[in-house]
């Protein structure tokens, strides 16, 4: 399967069945402040982040097929914004994927720091267009994964792997994406 690096969203001919996105959502220290912490915003020092109005407007719909998945990574803070991109992006939300439980290298829970809570999760949000269920492989693939937290931000390599095993070979694209991978399509701009 040839691999396309994509620079530009609004040049793509090719559409696509399955999306995955790891959108550089926007966190603000007044969500933190809401619950008595005072953070500068967190996410700024390590990439460039986009507002939830410039992520709605990307281009998706241009690129999407007629029967199509999207996998919408998001925190329980951003959980609305997630859905309403979702839908902006011309899907219909259905459930929660995946959730990622974060754990260290010797296997115990991550905690972050949270308004209200100390978070150790992560979640991917299901949205469809048309009919995917015809597409799917298997009816074995958990939502529940634990998995190591490496570097700022970066996701275990297992989701795409269920994604794998839930779809098969269908045309599939990464947005925001940091690396290639195989039998993926890719655009972000950490990809080189």
């Amino acid at each position: 399967m040839l691999l396309v690096i994509i620079r530009d969203l609004n040049l793509v001919k090719k559409k696509y069945q399955i999306i995955y996105a790891d959108p550089p959502w926007q966190f603000t220290s007044k969500k933190f402040q809401d619950g008595g912490r005072d953070f500068d915003k967190l996410d700024s020092n390590h990439y460039p982040t986009m507002s939830i109005e410039e992520l709605s407007n990307l281009p998706i719909r241009n690129i999407i097929a007629e029967d199509a998945v999207c996998f919408l990574w998001t925190v329980d803070s951003h959980l609305k914004e997630g859905i309403n991109i979702l839908e902006h992006w011309g899907f219909k939300y259905k459930t929660i994927a995946f959730n990622w439980i974060k754990t260290t290298k010797n296997n115990k829970k991550c905690y972050n720091f949270s308004p209200w809570t100390l978070k150790s999760w992560e979640l991917v949000l299901l949205g469809i267009k048309g009919k995917m269920g015809k597409y799917k492989q298997v009816n074995n693939v958990k939502g529940l994964v634990e998995a190591e937290r490496i570097q700022h931000s970066q996701k275990p390599e297992e989701i795409r792997t269920r994604i794998d095993s839930l779809f098969g070979d269908l045309k599939k694209i990464e947005l925001f994406a940091r690396r290639i991978s195989p039998g993926w399509d890719v655009w972000g701009n950490e990809v080189s």
